[in-house]
């Protein structure tokens, strides 16, 4: 057990560098060209090709952050497959996932980076979860995952994005509207 859940946060480590590189991207306006909404009306304006196009990338550099440590890691799932790969595919993972969640709340008129007054748990529940069943079901599909790992990654993935929100806030690098 122990072992499934390091092991679903050692594969959350690209992506925690990912966000961190976007969150710089975005703070200190890196590429502004690509700082441009995907489609204002169904996704919101913080929807951008920048984080399209950032984060998968981000993630597949995350994950070269692994290669001196992985051949002590038991079970890697990299050991079998691609890193690089599986880093895009995370990346990707990440960012598509969100994009449901942004049109479900643009139907409901929340305005973007808010949260809805009628369905407030159930909306921050999701906003903490659809990017790690995005980068799970990514993995998943790249890298195979046993199903507990699988379901460690989904579990682990608000806990941890809530503690990185923490430190990012507090480097200044993320506000509370973001």
């Amino acid at each position: 057990m122990l072992q499934t859940v390091l092991l679903a946060f050692y594969l959350l480590i690209p992506v925690i560098f990912a966000g961190v590189l976007h969150m710089m991207a975005v703070t200190w306006q890196w590429l502004p060209s690509l700082a441009r909404p995907l489609h204002i009306r169904s996704f919101g304006q913080n929807k951008t090709w920048r984080g399209l196009i950032l984060m998968p990338l981000f993630c597949m550099l995350g994950t070269l952050l692994l290669l001196p440590w992985d051949k002590w890691v038991p079970h890697s799932p990299y050991h079998h497959h691609p890193m690089l790969l599986a880093g895009l595919a995370a990346g990707l993972g990440y960012v598509l996932a969100e994009l449901p969640n942004s049109f479900l709340k643009r139907r409901l008129g929340i305005p973007p980076g808010a949260t809805s007054s009628r369905f407030t748990l159930a909306f921050t529940l999701l906003d903490q979860m659809d990017s790690g069943i995005g980068v799970a079901l990514a993995y998943l599909a790249v890298l195979g995952l046993d199903r507990a790992t699988f379901v460690a990654l989904i579990l682990g993935f608000p806990i941890t994005a809530l503690l990185v929100k923490q430190i990012l806030y507090r480097a200044h690098l993320k506000d509370c509207a973001r």
